[in-house]
């Protein structure tokens, strides 16, 4: 079976920073308490890696890592900054020291699985999320499971990603990454009448929060409505397809299948 996935680093992971942070160096002096000006840095720096500006974060991360060479939130965040500068084996060393230093540090291991999966490197990447979510009071518990159905469904257990997404509603029922995944992976595996429930779900969340479906949401509803033979609602959002996202992968998809069933024809 075929699944198709955009994924990224950073799309797995989840910076929880309290807005826009500055700070200047009388903030930061040589009398302040070295745990809070390692955190402080550390806020700073993930801010601007936030921004992508990876000079500044990699000024503030340093002078973490000056104070406390081996904090884990410091290493964590550099390994951050190594991997998007391209410095796989830099990243990698930093990321397994953070979670050596704090094994419990959940935050380090969910950017060390990150980067495994973008490594491709997905048997690996699970293992640290499983792990990952075995702290119940990590506040992004349930992505960790949108993170562990992803890995599964690269390793193709199918079974395994239903689950994880399962757990993952179970946590947050409006996750609109979880609901647009399960109901992908139950339309691959034809199960339309679980894939419609689901479906049915995001497009509540998308009115309730006023958003636009996206080129997936709208090419997995065309399926789900041939199915079903609703040949007014397929008819209604090919046109919203070609429209919105005359570009997408998605679009690509219904032309070509288009094409062969014509072909066949």
């Amino acid at each position: 079976m075929k699944y198709i996935q955009t994924f990224t680093l950073l799309a797995l992971i989840t910076l929880v920073l309290n807005g826009c942070v500055t700070s200047s160096n009388s903030t930061l002096s040589k009398k302040a308490d070295p745990v809070a000006a390692v955190q402080r840095y550390v806020q700073l720096g993930l801010e601007y890696i936030k921004r992508d500006d990876l000079y500044r974060a990699r000024k503030h991360i340093t002078r973490a890592l000056t104070i406390d060479p081996e904090d884990a939130s410091a290493n964590a965040a550099f390994g951050l900054i190594s991997h998007q500068d391209g410095d796989i084996e830099e990243a990698e060393a930093s990321f397994v020291k953070a979670i050596t230093s704090d094994e419990y540090y959940t935050r380090g291991r969910t950017y060390y699985g990150a980067f495994l999966f973008s490594e491709k490197r997905y048997q690996e990447a699970l293992s640290q999320f499983e792990i990952a979510s075995n702290d119940t009071g990590y506040i992004g518990r349930s992505q960790i499971f949108t993170n562990i159905a992803l890995c599964n469904i690269k390793l193709t257990n199918y079974d395994a990603a239903l689950k994880a997404y399962e757990k993952t509603l179970r946590l947050d029922r409006s996750n609109g990454r979880a609901l647009s995944g399960i109901t992908e992976l139950l339309i691959q595996q034809k199960h339309f009448n679980r894939a419609q429930q689901y479906y049915n779900h995001l497009v509540r969340l998308l009115r309730e929060q006023e958003l636009q479906h996206s080129a997936q949401s709208l090419w997995q509803g065309i399926r789900i409505a041939e199915f079903f033979k609703s040949d007014a609602q397929v008819a209604s959002l090919v046109m919203l397809l070609e429209k919105n996202y005359p570009e997408s992968n998605e679009y690509s998809q219904y032309l070509k299948r288009e094409q062969a069933r014509k072909t066949d024809a």
